[in-house]
Formats: C-alpha cells, sequence, structure tokens
C-alpha cells in the first residue's frame, strides 16, 4: 500500500511540475517586450525544475501532450528561431492542449441524457 501512496504522490508532483512549466511559458510569452535570451533563459528554468522532479509514465492524452510540449520547448529555445516565431508557436500549442481538455471535460449528449432533478 506504501508503494502505491508513493507512486500517486509521484504522480501529482510531475503533473503538477508540467503544469507549472506550461502556465510560466505561456504567461511569459504573452507579455511584453520579452526577447529570445528571456525565452531561453524560461525554458532552462523550468527544464531544470523538471529534472528535480522524478519523471514517472503518465497515461492521460492531455499528459502526454505536455510532455511533447516540453521537447518543443526546449527545440525551441535550442534552436536559432526568433522570438515571435517561438512566442506564437507556444502560444498555439498551449492553446490547442488547453482546447482539448475543455472538450473533454463537458459533452453536450451527456447533458441532456441525464435525467432531471426533481
Amino acid at each position: 500500500m506504501e508503494e502505491k501512496k508513493r507512486q500517486k504522490y509521484l504522480q501529482m508532483r510531475y503533473k503538477r511540475e508540467l503544469e507549472r512549466f506550461l502556465n510560466r511559458l505561456v504567461n511569459l510569452c504573452r507579455g511584453e517586450g520579452s526577447d529570445k535570451a528571456a525565452f531561453d533563459a524560461a525554458v532552462a528554468r523550468g527544464l531544470k525544475r523538471l529534472d528535480e522532479v522524478e519523471k514517472v509514465p503518465l497515461y492521460g492524452d492531455y499528459f502526454e501532450r505536455l510532455e511533447r510540449f516540453v521537447e518543443t520547448a526546449g527545440r525551441l529555445a535550442r534552436s536559432d528561431v526568433g522570438a515571435e516565431e517561438a512566442k506564437e508557436t507556444i502560444l498555439k500549442e498551449a492553446n490547442l492542449m488547453r482546447k482539448s481538455r475543455r472538450i473533454k471535460r463537458y459533452n453536450r449528449k451527456d447533458r441532456r441524457e441525464r435525467p432531471e432533478d426533481f
């Protein structure tokens, strides 16, 4: 039982750090006046924090996409892509991920099939 609790704790910690990485990078990209050096530094800090957390397998579509997002951000930071292009790519990927998560949470068909409360 203790091992199960430990795995659950590690999963939650890893998931939180992935989401923090996403949110920090999106906030940086939405801000005005950030340049390529600031973007590279933010990605490096985020990757360092992710390295400190034990990586565990995640089995959700959203979290697999988050891991791919981290890889994409790292690749953009290492490349010689301009700051504006990197921002556009990050914001587009983040928007698609968040949109896919919202779609899974709400399904209009499910709402109609539920019996009404009396």
